[in-house]
């Protein structure tokens, strides 16, 4: 016969597990979100990374190219929207900022704080999974956006819907191609 020090023990324990459980669910789902906005952010820098290197050459230092990669959503899309026209002079003016989100919740008494702790530890593991599965599949749809926008602003009104989806629909090395050779490709290629 179990004592009352054990049952409360057993039942803290089924509680904390429980709470894991649904925290890993939850976390999973709110990590893949946060996941995929990451990957995509990673994604837009990087190929900003990419097509600056090619029309700046060797001026685009490494020193450059890691305050790219620190910039937050803000400064890449203004470097998006002018990366035809961007100077390197206006490059070395990027600041970075960076914002750490932290939240910790305690609960006094035994079951509920056994259960609490078992979803946040649920919550971290399933957010980092989330996450890594988020980036991961963010990054090639990211891509494909990013040459569409470039395409666009480079070819206006001959990019047409048709060949916007057909990049959309294409593989990853169709994509890295397009990429690669973004100022010098023309439409015609496009449409192969």
């Amino acid at each position: 016969m179990e004592t009352l020090e054990e049952i409360s023990k057993r039942e803290r324990e089924e509680a904390r597990l429980e709470g894991e459980k649904e925290g890993r669910i939850i976390g999973r789902i709110e990590g893949e979100k946060v996941g995929i906005q990451i990957g995509k952010l990673r994604e837009r820098k990087e190929f900003v990374i990419r097509i600056l290197s090619k029309r700046f050459s060797n001026r685009l230092n490494e020193e450059l190219k890691d305050e790219i990669r620190k910039a937050g959503e803000k400064t890449i899309s203004n470097i998006e929207n002018n990366l035809l026209e961007i100077t390197i002079k206006e490059l070395e003016k990027i600041k970075i900022t960076n914002v750490f989100d932290t939240l910790e919740k305690m609960i006094k008494m035994g079951k509920e704080k056994a259960r609490l702790e078992g979803k946040i530890e649920g919550f971290k593991k399933g957010r980092i999974e989330g996450e890594e599965e988020g980036i991961e599949k963010a990054k090639l749809e990211e891509r494909k956006e990013c040459e569409i926008r470039l395409l666009s602003k480079r070819f206006g009104r001959r990019l047409t819907k048709e060949l916007k989806a057909k990049i959309r629909e294409a593989d990853e090395k169709t994509i890295d191609y397009i990429g690669d050779n973004l100022l010098e490709i023309t439409i015609e290629e496009l449409k192969e």
